[in-house]
């Protein structure tokens, strides 16, 4: 200490500045040293954090829409089937009683969309997104898997078709919450200011579900002979389904609930789900529903399902024709469905929307008048006209839906809604189009009475574009 002591009286102020000089240099080396490695860490943090979102929004889409077009493939699978079943199931002199009939069964599906709807929407925000997707899904597979392998009229008579009818009320039943909970999971999850066009990823499974059924109708078509597809071949497209919708399940599992749903849940009032509360709350919510999926529920049905069975029933295309300017039109739907999501992004979802529905007032009938040309690729281009426009649409619905509904009662207030509407419009659409051709022919000739699909949709669509111009706020409850 005494040398040190006079080590520091023999220096002088230079000396002494230039000491100090040297020691907060060093100072500064080390600490500014620590601040960059904890400034690297927290960017490593950061940077983690967000590779794990990433990688988990990844596992949420693909598991969603590979769970939702597993559904949408078991689902649509009957009506692309309905010529075959119709004559297996339903035997009739009149092609147009037999078809029918078999509308009559897949509306029947449809009569328990709502109870589906209603049940897994409370699953979904009672006990959370994931586990009620997973159950879903097992909720279709089965009944599915059954169908094809039902025995048909002629083998055990009535009871053919009251199994069918039963087994597709177990079909709806799981619709009723797959495809709702399915966008509520997605939309939640998707990034800040890309909602619509994530969003639209799930309307895009739809589509991919229905493309996998009408393609697998016509890889089995281009296999087997139209006898051996009434024989047998169309029990197997009913029957692999099953392997799929078990993978779908078994991905779900390894999914997280959505950080919006955790804080709702963990609130104490968020432990019961008031059915009260969500009709005297949110009834204009559940009324703008009914416009947006109005055109939806009419146009999906009649644009990718019925007009098969048009084709080959009224204007004669063979099963391998129609099936493939159905495979050109769902294709394209997806597509559509995608640059819409990403439109409402940009435009606004309302923009969108009413763009899409303004072109299919307009364009639905000359394209149905295409349809009943007899051209094969007349008929194509006006399929892929048809679903360019229901696409667009479509592709913002999702991302719209999830806004109007705050999270402790988005699954439900969707489930219910949605599903009201698909059954009152998406379930009676084949039938009523198919009834409508049946008496407008009568009454106006045939040439008109194909155009009257036209004129359903237009008028539909009519419907969804006046409901929407109304609506004021279009994000009442912002999730961006």
């Amino acid at each position: 200490m005494f040398k040190f002591y006079i080590f520091m009286k023999k220096m002088n102020s230079n000396d002494f500045s230039y000491l100090l000089l040297i020691f907060f240099s060093f100072l500064y080396k080390i600490v500014g040293k620590k601040l960059n490695n904890s400034e690297m860490l927290k960017t490593e943090s950061m940077t983690s954090t967000l590779a794990k979102q990433k990688n988990h929004f990844g596992k949420v889409l693909f598991s969603s829409m590979i769970g939702n077009a597993l559904e949408w493939y078991d689902f649509m699978l009957y009506g692309y089937c309905s010529v075959m079943i119709s004559a297996l199931f339903f035997p009739s002199s009149d092609p147009f009683i037999s078809l029918l009939k078999t509308y009559g069964v897949f509306f029947a599906g449809f009569v328990m969309r709502p109870l589906g709807g209603a049940l897994f929407g409370y699953l979904g925000d009672k006990i959370g997104r994931k586990q009620a997707l997973s159950w879903s899904i097992y909720c279709m597979a089965i009944p599915t898997a059954l169908i094809g392998t039902l025995p048909t009229y002629e083998v055990i008579g009535w009871m053919a078709p009251v199994m069918l009818t039963v087994l597709r009320l177990f079909q709806g039943l799981s619709m009723g919450g797959e495809f709702t909970g399915s966008i509520v999971f997605i939309v939640e999850h998707a990034p800040a200011g890309r909602k619509g066009f994530w969003g639209s990823w799930a309307a895009l499974s739809c589509a991919l579900g229905s493309m996998m059924g009408v393609g697998i109708c016509v890889i089995l078509g281009s296999i087997f002979t139209e006898k051996e597809m009434y024989a047998f071949a169309w029990r197997i497209p009913f029957l692999i389904s099953v392997l799929g919708s078990f993978v779908g399940a078994y991905m779900r599992k390894k999914l997280d609930d959505p950080e919006d749903f955790k804080k709702e849940a963990s609130k104490p009032q968020a432990t019961k789900v008031l059915w009260s509360t969500l009709f005297q709350n949110y009834k204009l919510s559940l009324n703008n529903v009914f416009y947006i999926d109005s055109i939806i529920a009419v146009g999906f049905f009649i644009i990718c399902l019925f007009v098969v069975n048009y084709l080959q029933n009224f204007i004669g295309f063979s099963y391998f024709s129609a099936n493939w300017i159905s495979v050109m039109g769902t294709g394209t739907l997806g597509l559509a469905m995608l640059l819409g999501g990403h439109m409402s992004d940009v435009w606004g979802t309302k923009k969108v929307m009413l763009r899409g529905l303004a072109c299919m007032i307009l364009f639905a009938v000359p394209c149905f008048s295409g349809l009943s040309s007899g051209n094969w690729w007349m008929a194509a281009v006006c399929q892929i006209l048809l679903a360019s426009m229901l696409g667009f649409y479509f592709g913002a619905m999702p991302a719209a839906l999830v806004r109007l509904f705050p999270p402790k009662v988005r699954c439900l207030g969707i489930a219910l809604a949605h599903n009201f509407t698909m059954t009152v419009l998406g379930g009676t659409a084949p039938y009523v189009a198919t009834f409508a051709m049946q008496k407008t022919q009568i009454y106006a000739g045939q040439s008109f009475s194909l155009l009257v699909p036209g004129f359903y949709l237009a008028l539909t669509a009519a419907l969804s574009f006046f409901g929407i111009w109304k609506i004021k706020n279009m994000n009442p409850h912002a999730i961006d």
